[in-house]
């Protein structure tokens, strides 16, 4: 009996890749943010973290609260 690959598409270079070979990229506070192929991976971590610096304000939803 053969084992079906989960395969997944790259967000980031749009590649095909097996879900073994991909991990969650973090955001600046650790929290998993994406998950990308390795290649991807590795540039986008190599500033310590994925995406842009946020804090709590960043965070507020509603503009009255």
């Amino acid at each position: 009996m053969s084992k079906e690959k989960d395969v997944r598409i790259c967000p980031v270079c749009g590649k095909e890749v097996e879900r073994s070979e991909m991990e969650f990229t973090k955001d600046c506070h650790g929290i998993p943010f994406r998950l990308v192929c390795w290649d991807c991976w590795d540039q986008l971590m190599a500033g310590g973290y994925d995406g842009e610096y946020y804090d709590e304000l960043d965070e507020q939803i509603e503009p009255d609260y």
